[in-house]
């Protein structure tokens, strides 16, 4: 079978043998990050909907999971923000409840001010979120996000998804100098964290 949805496994550093889960098409996200290795983004947006249709993803993961070896984890990331997707809770459940590999999550953090999304997240095992600047200046120029995103929502919902997460948190921080090095913006970091 030829998976549209699924990629890999891959070997991470970080997660072991991966099975990447891209729940977006190329590349539809929240931001325009400056060190992005998807390139540039083309669907620019805050709007969740079922990009590619739920029922797919997981008719590919059960194919897969019948077939070959379980990996280490199972991530949603990809060629966008998978947290736009609007089945990305009720895949990590179908996943979880099949007992299949834990769940990381890759994210960008824009939609964690979201309690929908921060619910659907919290299904996940393990969560690897962003937070590229906490000062707002330092923010748009590194993320370049949608209007209205701001790095105060999004360390808020940080702080939020905390609360109901029971799960590890691995905080990424991508340090682009000098955009966000600068000493008063790395006491802003420690203050957030």
């Amino acid at each position: 079978m030829a998976y549209r949805y699924l990629f890999g496994p891959v070997p991470s550093r970080r997660l072991g043998i991966s099975l990447g889960v891209d729940l977006v098409p190329p590349k539809t996200c929240t931001m325009n990050c400056v060190y992005c290795e998807c390139g540039p983004t083309t669907a620019f947006t805050i709007d969740r909907a079922e990009y590619v249709p739920t029922d797919g993803v997981l008719a590919e993961l059960d194919d897969f999971l019948g077939r070959y070896p379980r990996p280490d984890f199972i991530t949603f990331s990809g060629s966008g923000e998978p947290t736009l997707h609007s089945g990305l809770g009720r895949i990590a459940s179908h996943l979880k409840a099949r007992g299949a590999a834990p769940v990381a999550l890759l994210t960008n953090s824009s939609l964690l001010d979201r309690p929908d999304v921060r619910s659907e997240a919290a299904a996940a095992d393990l969560i690897l979120p962003s937070l590229d600047a906490v000062s707002d200046s330092a923010f748009q120029a590194i993320n370049r996000p949608v209007a209205g995103i701001r790095s105060e929502a999004i360390i808020d919902g940080l702080a939020a998804l905390r609360e109901i997460f029971t799960g590890e948190i691995w905080l990424e921080i991508f340090m682009l100098a000098p955009l966000n090095t600068a000493p008063d913006e790395l006491d802003r970091f420690r203050d957030a964290i």
